[in-house]
């Protein structure tokens, strides 16, 4: 852990203190990380904003990382307990030992739509040109070689740029500073109405794929059993109320999002509110897709079991308890 990321870490931490305000009376305040910051952080959101943490005795923080390696490195030090963030960025440390394990599985398939300017309208014209990514581990990259596979073209033959936010890589799209991306609703809509070329749905190709997740660090999985049981049921009816509370998770994407654009919030609940399980077991077959990937440069990963880097342990309690099954019982 170097000095620097400490300083930014804090730093971070910091601000979001002072910008989303204490702890509720006897709460135990718990920091939780997101580094995805569009519509796929929504259930997060929405947990946070209709007081479930708060219900089962936790105030959340809710903390923006730049990146699944961040998102990564703060679970490690310990600095923050849980995060959403892609899995691929958690299986990477776990790896490298950090004991961080998946508890949700929150996207199990690739979703992303790779556009391009304008001008690139066949794959062929993808090679020797600059593509970004959020980070060069994390989901948007593995997303972008999934693609560049599909189109048979190695990751060699084009140049990867790192910037972290989808609105910042959209705007280095339009000003012809890269070439393409890959971005998730509502961020979609942006690109068309840039005009940028949508040169492929990767949704299309129904890969399973462990996009994003909760997670969290060794420390709250072996000393702080119940803060990640409060945590997870508190996550399960977030996820809840998001699928069912249409308006409230409205209000809620217009604040995160920092919208009042109608067809962005539309699009961007749209898209989800279906496709996030009821039941967010993590995916084994897309944490095997991950470590296929990373296999190729991490001798590690080649032989990894999937299900070593999950902790099922709270969900499956809750699930067994049948109490998932009467939260969608009782509208």
């Amino acid at each position: 852990m170097t000095h620097r990321f400490l300083a930014k870490l804090q730093a971070t931490f910091v601000l979001a203190i002072s910008i989303i305000g204490g702890s509720s009376a006897g709460a135990q305040r718990v920091p939780a990380g997101y580094s995805i910051y569009s519509a796929l952080t929504a259930p997060l959101w929405v947990t946070k904003e209709a007081g479930h943490f708060d219900k089962n005795g936790l105030s959340a923080d809710l903390i923006y990382l730049s990146g699944g390696t961040m998102a990564a490195q703060a679970l490690s030090s310990g600095d923050i307990p849980f995060t959403l963030t892609g899995g691929s960025s958690i299986i990477s440390s776990n790896l490298a030992g950090s004991g961080s394990m998946i508890l949700l599985g929150i996207e199990n398939a690739i979703l992303f739509k790779l556009v391009t300017l304008k001008e690139i309208n066949s794959p062929e014209q993808l090679r020797g040109k600059r593509l970004a990514v959020a980070s060069l581990s994390g989901s948007t990259y593995q997303a972008t070689v999934l693609a560049l596979s599909h189109f048979r073209i190695k990751p060699n033959e084009v140049t990867f740029m790192s910037i972290a936010s989808a609105p910042t890589r959209l705007a280095a799209l339009n000003a012809g500073t890269i070439h393409g991306t890959v971005v998730l609703p509502p961020d979609t809509i942006v690109a068309r109405r840039m005009g940028m070329n949508f040169l492929l749905d990767l949704g299309a190709l129904n890969i399973e794929f462990q996009n994003a997740s909760i997670s969290a660090g060794r420390q709250v999985l072996e000393g702080k059993a119940e803060t990640a049981r409060r945590f997870v049921k508190s996550m399960v009816e977030g996820i809840h109320t998001y699928k069912t509370d249409k308006a409230f998770s409205y209000r809620v994407l217009r604040k995160y999002l920092k919208t009042d654009d109608p067809e962005l919030v539309e699009e961007a609940y749209s898209f989800y509110a279906d496709k996030l399980p009821r039941k967010p077991y993590p995916t084994l077959k897309g944490i095997q897709a991950i470590l296929d990937q990373l296999a190729k440069t991490n001798a590690k990963a080649a032989g990894s079991n999937p299900g070593q880097f999950v902790n099922v342990q709270f969900l499956r309690e809750l699930d067994a308890s049948g109490y998932i099954d009467r939260l969608y019982a009782n509208p």
